[in-house]
């Protein structure tokens, strides 16, 4: 026991010195941010969204917004915690830089470092966030209206950089939607039919909906102010509360049809000589009946009406007098007051979709310097489809489609490569009674090595399950596990494979580092090294080491997560097959040491220290049956199994300790080899009593336990 707890103070030891570094990260502070912000720009006052503040231009005039996408979009990253970075945003929606504030990415922290993350974030400059950005090459169709912009992504960090893509975009387009006045995202692209010379009388507009009639009463504007400290200093007291405050008729008079249905022969002609100036504006036309009026005193013609707002999905849109003299025809309601209002369709806003008309009801309290209150009423208008040509934009596709897209030659490849490792493990016995059965291993291990692990960057890491668990647990979506597809067919493929195999399927054949060892110690054998013999007993406690990593990793994990990317250095993996070694000396020497340790004894990080490996055998406890096959014999008399197992996972009793299997299938090649198994040789000569395939099918058991002495 003292040996054994003498092994877990050196574990608690080593991680105790990955932890040197300072725990925590220091705080992003205003300093921090207002000097990311270089001229001519200057950071503004703080609004009143966390973490967004104003972006001053070199005359000191508000030129956009400064956002930190912590604050915002807070998406895990693959370590599990956000990619925090600063997005400079004008107020055209055009993005003026972006920076890296912090991450913990691993990849990035110290293998490939932070030059090629900066290089990737500095491709959005100049860019729309309107527009359809994707990472990757491209790919599919693109149609006649525009086309994908594509930006080139980081190899071996494929992961990394689509959740900064998600945290760019998505931070800085839910701040335009309340920031930005007038922005709104781009739908369709819509353009007017031809002027066929049509004309309808004002009963065929109303009949057809082209004319939209809306209502509010005095009782319901009450009601609004019912709440506050105006509900008193109502201006039309004597109302009744069922007599129309608001008496609106609302016509998109864009298309010639419909305004020459309703203007008069001057005002056409200032509507005709505006359109050619201002082709892109909706006009709608409004008349108002009521009391509200549409305008105040202070209105200035060509400006912005102050009672009258627009909004389409959530994003409020500018609105602007098209000063257009009034000059209605014949049959038009003109009882009242009429304004024609402009909407620019260049800036997302789309006629064909419902889109909010407002009003704003004002009353005020005092004198000299009266406190003004409002409330605003509001409407739901929608153009009719029939006067304009429809164009759906390019739409991104989603970070998993862009990903599976982007590597589908390598997710067909992969598959391939899954199905023949599957089905070699699942028909096992066929397999090894080949000749060529060693050979074949042998070749799909350079296989996993070579295209799973170098090529494909697949090499699985604890980081993920660390990341999904913590990211589940505080309720974070878990949409980074699909910006890697290639890795998530692995672990599909790896989930599945607990129920059937447990964790022999990873471990033994899909995890390039341990292919690697396993080369590694084929060399050694080639070579005749002398192997490093353990003894069982203290095998079974060195075992119990990786069991050890993985709970510190979980502690990490939830209590210190800025440490994670420095505790899960305990995996060589990204020294060895994500970067090739190209990294700090002292990680490519403790890998290179995890390796030449493998010369000796048999994949002995795999054995004793991978994290991960313990996260496979705890999986590896949903296995439904036992899949290796044994005899009534194994164990008694005969021990070779055991003997020959490399990662000592065979009792004596002959019974496999599938928590420990990497289903190498050499025993399984014993088994089926008459010049190898005992009982089968004794049966040939006749030493044997009965038939072992007439015992072994009268054994409810794959092993026999052997009796205690």
């Amino acid at each position: 026991m003292k040996r054994h707890h003498r092994l877990c103070l050196c574990v608690l030891i080593f991680f105790g010195l990955l932890f040197a570094t300072p725990l925590f990260a220091e705080p992003v502070t205003e300093e921090r941010i207002r000097a990311e912000v270089i001229a001519p720009y200057s950071l503004g006052e703080k609004t009143e969204t966390e973490g967004v503040w104003e972006l001053l231009n070199g005359s000191g005039a508000r030129g956009g917004y400064v956002i930190e996408s912590e604050w915002i979009k807070p998406l895990p990253g693959f370590a599990g915690a956000p990619i925090n970075l600063i997005i400079l945003l004008d107020l055209d929606g055009i993005i003026i830089d972006v920076k890296i504030l912090n991450h913990n990415e691993p990849i990035f922290v110290s293998g490939l470092g932070e030059a090629p993350f900066r290089a990737f974030i500095e491709q959005y400059r100049g860019h729309s966030i309107n527009s359809a950005i994707t990472v990757g090459s491209g790919y599919g169709k693109q149609s006649s209206s525009g086309s994908l912009i594509y930006f080139d992504g980081v190899t071996k960090a494929t992961a990394s950089v689509r959740v900064a893509h998600e945290s760019i975009l998505s931070s800085a387009r839910e701040v335009a939607k309340t920031m930005l006045n007038g922005f709104s995202m781009v739908q369709e692209k819509v353009s007017l039919k031809g002027d066929e010379g049509k004309e309808f009388t004002w009963d065929e507009l109303v009949a057809q909906g082209l004319a939209k009639h809306v209502t509010a009463t005095h009782g319901e504007v009450r009601a609004l102010f019912s709440d506050t400290q105006w509900r008193s200093d109502d201006p039309f007291p004597e109302a009744a509360d069922d007599e129309l405050f608001v008496d609106l008729w609302i016509v998109d008079v864009t298309h010639p049809h419909v305004a020459r249905s309703v203007m008069g022969a001057r005002m056409l002609r200032d509507w005709e000589s505006f359109n050619r100036i201002a082709p892109d504006d909706e006009t709608i036309l409004l008349i108002e009946q009521g009391v509200h009026g549409l305008i105040d005193d202070e209105f200035v013609r060509n400006t912005a009406p102050p009672l009258i707002t627009a909004n389409q999905d959530k994003f409020p849109l500018s609105i602007r007098d098209a000063d257009l003299l009034i000059d209605l025809k014949q049959g038009v309601p003109d009882d009242g007051t009429a304004i024609v209002v402009r909407l620019d369709r260049r800036q997302g806003f789309s006629p064909v979709r419902a889109w909010d008309l407002g009003l704003i009801a004002t009353r005020q309290r005092g004198i000299l310097k009266p406190e003004i209150g409002e409330v605003k009423l509001s409407w739901s208008y929608q153009a009719d489809k029939q006067f304009f040509s429809i164009e759906k934009p390019v739409q991104p596709p989603t970070p998993f489609e862009a990903a599976v897209f982007s590597r589908m030659t390598d997710l067909m490849i992969l598959a391939g490569l899954l199905t023949l490792i599957c089905l070699v493990v699942l028909f096992n016995r066929k397999f090894v009674h080949m000749k060529s059965w060693p050979y074949q291993r042998t070749a799909l291990l350079i296989a996993v090595l070579g295209f799973i692990g170098w090529w494909g960057q697949g090499q699985l890491s604890i980081v993920t399950p660390l990341a999904a668990l913590v990211a589940a647990v505080s309720g974070k979506p878990l949409d980074f596990l699909l910006y890697d597809p290639f890795s998530l067919l692995i672990w599909l493929v790896v989930i599945v494979s607990f129920f059937i195999v447990g964790r022999a399927l990873f471990c033994g054949w899909l995890c390039p580092f341990g292919a690697l060892q396993e080369l590694v110690a084929k060399v050694a054998k080639a070579l005749s090294i002398p192997q490093l013999k353990i003894s069982d007993k203290l095998d079974s406690r060195l075992k119990s080491v990786k069991y050890i990593a993985l709970l510190v990793l979980v502690a990490v994990a939830f209590f210190i997560p800025r440490q994670l990317d420095t505790a899960v250095e305990v995996e060589p993996f990204k020294t060895a097959i994500s970067v090739f070694f190209v990294r700090e000396w002292y990680f490519a020497a403790y890998a290179l040491l995890c390796l030449l340790v493998s010369l000796v004894v048999f994949k002995g990080y795999c054995r004793y220290l991978c994290p991960l490996g313990a996260l496979m055998a705890i999986g590896g406890f949903l296995r439904l049956s036992k899949w290796i096959k044994r005899r009534e014999d194994c164990g008694s008399p005969c021990q070779l199994c055991k003997v020959r197992c490399d990662y000592q996972a065979i009792k004596k009793t002959g019974e496999i300790s599938y928590a420990e299997c990497f289903g190498c299938l050499d025993c399984v090649d014993i088994y089926e080899d008459k010049t190898q198994c005992v009982p089968l040789i004794l049966q040939e000569k006749g030493k044997l009593k009965g038939s072992i395939h007439a015992r072994n099918a009268a054994q409810p058991i794959h092993f026999k336990p052997q009796p205690q002495a």
